[in-house]
C-alpha cells in the first residue's frame, strides 16, 4: 500500500485516515465532515501500486456515498496500474488492464482521468475514460517548454511506439523536428536489443528523450549509448511516469543529464537538482 489519495467535495478536500489491520486488510475512514448532499465528489490517486490501494479508493467511494448523496462521481487516476499488460502476449498471461479495468467500471465514476495512458486500451477498457495527453503533462513544466520552444533541446522518440505521441508533442511545443531511436524488445523475457538512430541529425545538440514511463530505465539508458556515439552533447530525459525501480541514480549515472517527470508514480519528496518533478495539480486543473 503506497498510493496517495484524496478526496474533494464540492472542490472543498475532506480530511482521511487509513492504516493496515494485523491480518493485512486496509481500512479507510472519512475523518472530515461529510455534506448530506454535494454535487461532485472528486477523488484524485496517485501511485496505486497493488490491490490493497484499489481497496482503499472502493472503501472510500463506498464511505461517501453511505453519508451522502452525490450528483457526479469523478476520478483523477494519475497512474494506471496493470497498464502495460494491455493484451494477451505470451501464452498462459493475463489482459491483466481488463481485469483491473473491470473492478474500477463497479465504482460507476462519471468519468476517469487518466495521465498518459501506455495504450488506447486503457480507453477502451475504462468506462468514461478521459486520457490527459502526454504534450498536456509535458507542457505544464515552464523549464521545457520555453527550452523546447527556443529550440534549446531537440525531442527525440526512443522507439517506434513513441512516434504519434512524440510528434503531438512537437506539434504543441513548436518543435521543429525531432529524432527516431529503435530498439527489439524480447516479449517473453524483456530483453533489450538492436538500439539505433534511424532518423535525425544529432550530433553537438541537447536532446531531450520522451516517453510515457520509465521502470528500470535500459531502454534510455541504451539510448543514451546511442545518441552519446552519435555526437549528442547531453541527453536529458522526459517521462510523465516515473517508476524508477532501480532509482534514478541508475539512469543519472549511465548516460541521462536530467530527468523531467511528473509526480503520478514519483514521490513530490524526492530531491534531486538533476530531476524537475511536475506536479499533477497542475495538470489536472490545466
Amino acid at each position: 500500500m503506497a498510493s496517495r489519495i484524496e478526496l474533494f467535495i464540492d472542490n472543498e478536500q475532506v480530511a482521511l485516515s487509513h492504516g493496515v489491520f494485523p491480518d493485512g486488510a486496509v481500512w479507510l475512514k472519512v475523518t472530515g465532515k461529510l455534506p448530506s448532499f454535494g454535487q461532485q465528489m472528486r477523488v484524485r490517486v496517485a501511485a496505486m501500486r497493488d490491490m490493497n490501494d484499489f481497496m482503499l479508493l472502493a472503501q472510500l467511494v463506498d464511505a461517501v456515498r453511505h453519508a451522502s448523496d452525490i450528483a457526479v462521481s469523478h476520478l483523477e487516476l494519475a497512474w494506471l496500474p496493470w497498464a502495460r499488460q494491455d493484451r494477451h502476449m505470451v501464452p498462459g498471461d493475463s489482459f491483466a488492464l481488463k481485469v483491473f479495468a473491470n473492478l474500477l467500471n463497479t465504482l460507476n465514476f462519471n468519468k476517469v482521468f487518466v495521465l498518459d495512458p501506455h495504450s488506447d486500451a486503457a480507453a477502451a477498457a475504462i468506462n468514461n475514460c478521459v486520457a490527459i495527453s502526454q504534450e498536456s503533462c509535458l507542457m505544464q513544466s515552464e523549464t521545457l517548454r520555453r527550452a523546447i520552444r527556443n529550440r534549446e533541446l531537440m525531442l527525440v522518440a526512443p522507439d517506434a511506439g513513441a512516434l504519434k505521441k512524440i510528434h503531438n508533442v512537437a506539434k504543441a511545443s513548436g518543435a521543429q523536428e525531432y529524432a527516431i531511436l529503435t530498439k527489439e524488445r524480447d516479449v517473453a523475457t524483456g530483453n533489450l536489443t538492436g538500439f539505433a538512430l534511424v532518423a535525425g541529425d544529432v550530433a553537438g545538440k541537447d536532446l531531450l528523450i520522451v516517453d510515457d514511463l520509465c521502470d528500470a530505465g535500459g531502454t534510455f539508458i541504451g539510448s543514451a549509448q546511442v545518441l552519446r556515439d552519435a555526437g549528442a552533447r547531453s541527453v536529458s530525459l522526459y517521462v510523465t511516469h516515473g517508476v524508477f525501480s532501480k532509482g534514478v541514480e541508475n539512469l543519472l549515472n549511465n548516460g541521462i543529464d536530467m530527468i523531467y517527470t511528473t509526480t503520478s508514480f514519483t514521490s513530490p519528496a524526492l530531491t534531486d537538482p538533476r530531476v524537475e518533478l511536475i506536479d499533477i495539480d497542475a495538470i489536472f486543473r490545466a
